[in-house]
């Protein structure tokens, strides 16, 4: 009798963990995915991408990310510039033909607070694929008029373009060789 006990307690325990993670999908009307880097040491270019999609697995109760996949199409890329844009699509950039899509798996969300944490996953751009850690601030999460969740929050930080090998034959004089990544989004439970 105690061993069921100890079983059942143990199993409902694991269930409690994922028992109020929902899952989400982007709302892309309230959602930015975004980049800047220094041009020239003396300026920033900001660009976004405007084709997405991502997989989120969230607890409102504890919040908390469980789970977070995304894939973002290279083509899509817009620095408000169309010249600058086809370019960088070219073999010296993001090789688009070959690695059409960048993709980011969630590996642990680390809690801080209800609305900070650590989030480490695994960033693929061009084929290079490397372990990469965002701030994460929540927003917060609210009900809609039709009772479905809906949450708000940025995901931020800092990568090095010579971690991926990306534009290796362009100097840091020219393009810095930080990258400050910017996803500020909303998602709505499915």
């Amino acid at each position: 009798m105690k061993k069921i006990f100890l079983s059942s307690v143990l199993a409902f325990s694991l269930l409690g963990n994922t028992a109020f993670a929902k899952e989400y999908t982007l709302d892309k009307s309230h959602t930015n995915v975004g980049f800047k880097i220094k041009h020239l040491q003396i300026s920033n270019v900001n660009g976004s991408f405007k084709d997405y999609n991502a997989m989120i697995d969230f607890d409102p109760a504890t919040f908390e990310f469980k789970k977070l996949e995304a894939t973002i199409k290279v083509s899509s890329i817009n620095t408000e510039n169309q010249t600058r844009d086809n370019h960088l699509l070219q073999d010296d950039f993001f090789k688009a033909k070959k690695y059409p899509d960048m993709t980011f798996t969630m590996k642990k969300y680390e809690k801080i607070s209800n609305e900070k944490g650590k989030m480490t996953g695994i960033l693929t751009i061009a084929g290079v694929s490397k372990e990469v850690e965002l701030d994460a601030e929540i927003g917060g999460a609210i009900k809609t008029k039709d009772g479905k969740e809906k949450i708000g929050f940025t995901l931020s930080g800092l990568i090095k373009r010579s971690d991926f090998k990306f534009a290796s034959s362009v100097s840091t004089i020219t393009l810095s060789d930080d990258v400050k990544l910017i996803i500020d989004s909303e998602a709505l439970e499915k």
